[in-house]
């Protein structure tokens, strides 16, 4: 966005009269300001030159020899151009002066001979002093003709062309919420709000009386959602006419290159008002005109002479030629106004912002228009700005008159109230602010302030409660005079639980890897490992499927971890985590998973289950919990029915040992035996701790025997460990040694399918003597199953 300081004044009286002041202001306030541009600055030490004398370079047939009068005096110089003649005004630049050098690398004049002929400065083409824009025919050998006569020689050429504008150059991102600063207008008022400029007194502007002539055409709008708004009507002109000299400059300062009235007028609205406008040639309607969507692959020719191919939902207007005006964006070429258009059809539409910004992506193709457009224009700026641009048309071009009533659809929009109160703005932005100060700035930008609320104009669809009008407020006081501050606030470590960091600890010791997978996961990976997803917890406005949802269990990423670094280890996966589950139902806990999945064929005693269920037990207890171990009354889906174990204390339960079930394995490429742990930690840290009572090793030797049975799958060994003992007071251990399977039993017998060997020792002590072998044999033999002394 180029704002025009000079434009600017039509509207406001500056206070402020140095441009990097206001610069400064807006960057702060309002918009930052990329660049200010000094018009003419590249015209230091060029004046307006008059040709006296003319006559051949006595040593080069395509050059000149010209004495010039400047505001130095006479000046003696040699010129190569072709259009030069005696009482011709010139550009011209005295030594000193920076040029470019046949239109390409910016050099400074010196006074030099050419030739053999002296020559001190230059007589300029346009694009040697950059004006191309202005002089587009004063190029290559042509130089800028200002035409004959007396006025204006020795004045300076910037101030003789009127390029004495200072421009703006606004980033755009900077105020892309802010579809009224896409204006003129819109910043004058910034201007006056920050104290830079007041308003002066306008004459308003007369709208102009329309005929009750209908439109020579008929229009069907088939969808109105995409042209809420619309204001339109015909003219006629005696002729086409001449753009204005200061409108030119305003449209050239702003970055529009002048085309012809009708085009520069509508131009000129958009850049002063922020509305976009569009003239046509009545003649080149053909039948009924339709506001509509455009279908796929349908194709116009815009102003630029370029076929376009459009897609399906850009705002177009076609009749029974075809598609004429892609709305909102650019003109058809068939439909544009020439020298010869006498009759206009003028119209103002307020397009869908979502319609014209796929439009834009969609065709690649960018305009001013469409920039102002897809940041939403008010309704209320489609009358404004048709007025605005009738009162050009009726005062610009020659004969104009209107000759149709006003076609108009659609409403302005009724501003709501905001509750307001200063002192709500001083707390929210942490510096004073009076009533008086903050009535001022938002009856400046344009708001009406009563008691307890405020109204925004409807050019501010923007605002939309109290925080921003405290926003308002707050940047145009100043948000530098708002007193820094650090926050304050208690910093103290978060309470740590000593048993979890232990319990990570004794893992990592004993060769498992601690992983930190994401808490995130998705359904797909729930029903691998057999589970519902029915009672996760959904991620609103989540990544991806396969994060949509909180895990239930710690134990899906374990697997999947296992699943992808299995092929990776020696002899197996060792893995653990701690982390929080989530259930819809059962609400959040911490839960501790350990997996263990061996490549290795172990014998039975060490398989993954009997080993996580020893190793887990025997943490828990060290630990100072006693720990009750029993069969699973019920079995998670990704557990072995006949391999599940519950671990229970005080009669709780606080997690599971079991097997996984094979097709769990299978599906996760694991062997078939691997095995879990889970522990809900949130319950078995709640539990007190059993006080551990020492008791004294005893000073009488122990006597041990180890013992080996036999038993079939029906038979379970818990049970013949709980009658070992019973079966003696003397006895004060008995542990597991060993379990096998597929070997022979202790006479020498092959063990049948289903049938197993456990081995345990019973260790026999007295509390008062040292016992005798006899006395053990005896106690030993009531079990009746025999033995083998080891050691006493």
């Amino acid at each position: 966005m180029k704002v025009s300081l000079e434009w600017l004044a039509d509207f406001i009286t500056w206070k402020e009269k140095d441009p990097r002041v206001i610069a400064e202001r807006l960057t702060l306030s309002t918009g930052e300001v990329e660049e200010l541009e000094e018009q003419g600055a590249q015209l230091a030490k060029c004046c307006v030159g008059k040709v006296l004398t003319l006559a051949k370079h006595p040593n080069a047939d395509r050059l000149s020899l010209c004495d010039v009068s400047t505001d130095q005096g006479k000046k003696h110089v040699v010129c190569g151009g072709t259009n030069l003649r005696v009482g011709m005004r010139v550009a011209f630049a005295h030594v000193g002066a920076r040029v470019k050098w046949h239109g390409e690398g910016m050099v400074t004049l010196e006074k030099t001979k050419i030739r053999g002929e002296e020559s001190e400065g230059m007589i300029c083409a346009a694009e040697e002093l950059q004006l191309e824009s202005l002089f587009p025919e004063a190029t290559g050998h042509e130089i800028i003709d200002l035409g004959d006569g007396a006025n204006g020689v020795g004045s300076a050429l910037k101030e003789y062309l009127g390029l004495t504008d200072t421009i703006l150059h606004i980033d755009n991102h900077a105020i892309t919420h802010r579809p009224d600063l896409f204006s003129q207008l819109g910043f004058a008022r910034e201007c006056v709000a920050l104290g830079l400029a007041t308003w002066k007194k306008l004459k308003k502007g007369k709208e102009p009386v329309f005929p009750k002539t209908a439109l020579p055409f008929d229009i069907v709008v088939e969808q109105k959602k995409l042209v809420p708004r619309y204001c339109g009507c015909t003219l006629k002109v005696g002729s086409l006419g001449e753009t204005p000299v200061w409108m030119k400059r305003r449209l050239l300062a702003t970055g529009f290159r002048p085309i012809n009235l009708p085009i520069d007028i509508t131009n000129y609205v958009t850049v002063e008002l922020g509305m976009p406008l569009h003239s046509f040639d009545l003649k080149d309607f053909k039948g009924t005109v339709h506001i509509r969507s455009s279908k796929e692959g349908e194709k116009i020719e815009t102003l630029d002479h370029v076929e376009r191919v459009l897609p399906a939902g850009a705002v177009v207007m076609s009749d029974d030629a075809g598609i004429f005006d892609l709305m909102g964006i650019m003109g058809g070429r068939r439909s544009s106004t020439t020298d010869k258009t006498r009759e206009i059809y003028l119209h103002g539409p307020v397009v869908d912002p979502v319609a014209i910004r796929n439009a834009v992506i969609a065709t690649g193709h960018r305009t001013d228009a469409a920039t102002i457009y897809e940041k939403s224009v008010p309704p209320v700026l489609a009358r404004v700005g048709l007025m605005r641009a009738l009162e050009l048309f009726l005062s610009l071009a020659p004969g104009a008159v209107v000759t149709s009533k006003l076609q108009s659809w659609g409403s302005d929009g009724a501003p709501k109230p905001v509750r307001f109160s200063a002192k709500d703005a001083s707390h929210l932005l942490g510096m004073k602010i009076a009533d008086k100060t903050a009535k001022k700035i938002l009856t400046d930008l344009g708001f009406k302030v009563s008691r307890g609320t405020v109204t925004p104009p409807l050019w501010r669809k923007d605002i939309a409660g109290p925080h921003d009008l405290s926003e308002e407020v707050g940047r145009i006081m100043g948000y530098d005079r708002v007193t820094p501050s650090l926050p304050l606030a208690s910093v103290s470590l978060p309470s740590r639980e000593r048993r979890v960091h232990q319990l990570r600890d004794s893992l990592k010791e004993q060769g498992f890897t601690e992983v930190v997978p994401l808490s995130l996961i998705g359904p797909a990976l729930l029903k691998k490992c057999g589970m519902e997803s029915v009672d996760a917890v959904p991620v609103l406005n989540a990544l991806g499927e396969e994060l949509s949802v909180l895990q239930t269990s710690v134990l899906p990423r374990l697997l999947e971890h296992a699943s992808q670094n299995f092929l990776q280890v020696e002899d197996a996966v060792r893995t653990f985590t701690c982390a929080h589950a989530f259930h819809a139902r059962d609400g959040e806990w911490f839960e501790c998973g350990i997996l263990m999945a061996e490549r290795r064929a172990l014998p039975l005693s060490a398989t993954p289950f009997l080993s996580l269920k020893q190793l887990i037990s025997d943490q828990l207890t060290g630990s100072g919990i006693v720990l009750e171990v029993r069969e699973a009354t019920k079995t998670p889906p990704f557990a072995h029915p006949g391999r599940s174990t519950e671990l229970l204390v005080s009669g709780k339960k606080v997690g599971l040992v079991c097997e996984l079930k094979p097709s769990v394995c299978s599906t996760f490429d694991l062997p078939g035996r691997a095995a879990v742990v889970l522990l809900d930690l949130t319950q078995l840290l709640a539990l007190p701790l059993e006080s551990v009572i020492f008791t004294p090793i005893s000073q009488y030797p122990s006597i041990t025997y180890d013992l080996t049975v036999t038993l079939d799958a029906t038979q379970k060994s818990a049970d013949f460990i709980a009658k070992v003992r019973k079966s003696s007071p003397l006895l004060a251990d008995v542990s597991v040694v060993d379990l096998y399977e597929g070997g022979r039993t202790h006479e020498g017998v092959q063990l049948p399918k289903g049938a197993y060997n456990l081995t345990v020792r019973c260790t026999y002590r007295a509390s008062d003597r040292t016992l005798t072998e006899e006395e053990v044999k005896r106690e030993h033999a009531k079990l009746g199953l025999g033995g083998i002394p080891l050691r006493s």
